[in-house]
């Protein structure tokens, strides 16, 4: 795959004034190729892709979600709010429909993310101070913890064909640090293998459409960048490069010509789309 950098949109949020957006905190692109879904200052969003333009407001400001993934069919969106003695993870339908409560726990619940199956949610949950990575049936209401490691989960993204998560960790560097590494999670056999292991912050981790590419934030170059790599963790090649912060990427749908990404600029954060081959 060869990668291009010619920037294709950028996106302004009218009510922001001449500004950017305030503070975007996760993004994600719907299936049919045509919206972004992303919050800023709690909110949730649906704008045009691939640059967020015209953004609708689909969650009211009563409440606080800071991250949210679409489920395959596009026709509803998870994410997870605090409640009353507790957090909750919600599936809300895109139509005009009442969210329905799928999961509540008293101790916090983070980024869910759904599997390529529609039938299966991964989210982080922290207990004793410890975040893992679980799993929650949706037909049977029951979930399942996936890991057991002893550091700090997050940011999971499942492959394509739903065999593995892709996820953060907070790793010992081996030299008294700790970094966020990338690690790749084999659902059936519990296997973890780590694909990036070095001192830099690597964040928010998505497969391609194809299951072979792997983009990242990362601030390796001195600022936060994207990059993209194999599945294996080779070809390691930076997407973007300059000196603002770069985060979030998502791959277009289907094809993965394209990755969105927001990036903080002197006004506030930008929606961007760049080609990738």
């Amino acid at each position: 795959m060869l990668w291009k950098g010619a920037l294709t949109a950028v996106a302004l949020f009218a009510c922001a004034a001449s500004a950017g957006f305030v503070n975007i905190t996760c993004l994600d692109w719907s299936p049919d190729g045509k919206s972004l879904l992303f919050a800023q200052e709690g909110v949730l969003y649906l704008g045009q892709a691939p640059n967020g333009g015209h953004p609708v407001q689909l969650t009211p400001d009563t409440t606080w979600i800071s991250w949210a993934r679409f489920s395959p069919d596009g026709e509803w969106i998870v994410y997870v709010t605090p409640v009353e003695g507790g957090y909750a993870l919600w599936r809300d339908w895109i139509a005009d429909k009442e969210p329905e409560q799928l999961l509540f726990s008293e101790s916090p619940m983070y980024q869910p993310t759904v599997a390529p199956s529609g039938t299966e949610i991964a989210f982080v949950s922290e207990t004793d101070s410890q975040r893992d990575l679980f799993l929650y049936d949706l037909e049977s209401g029951e979930t399942v913890q996936l890991t057991h490691t002893p550091f700090q989960e997050a940011c999971p993204d499942f492959s394509p064909d739903g065999t593995a998560l892709l996820f953060v960790g907070l790793w010992s560097t081996g030299k008294g640090g700790e970094s966020w590494d990338i690690f790749v999670l084999d659902i059936e056999s519990g296997d973890v293998e780590q694909l990036t292991d070095d001192a830099f912050f690597d964040w928010c981790p998505r497969f391609s459409p194809d299951g072979e590419w792997i983009a990242f934030e990362s601030n390796r170059s001195g600022h936060s960048d994207i990059y993209v790599m194999r599945r294996d963790g080779t070809d390691l090649t930076p997407f973007t490069y300059d000196e603002w912060r770069d985060a979030f990427p998502v791959w277009a749908p289907k094809t993965g010509e394209m990755i969105a990404f927001a990036s903080k600029r002197v006004d506030g954060w930008v929606i961007l789309a760049e080609g990738t081959f």
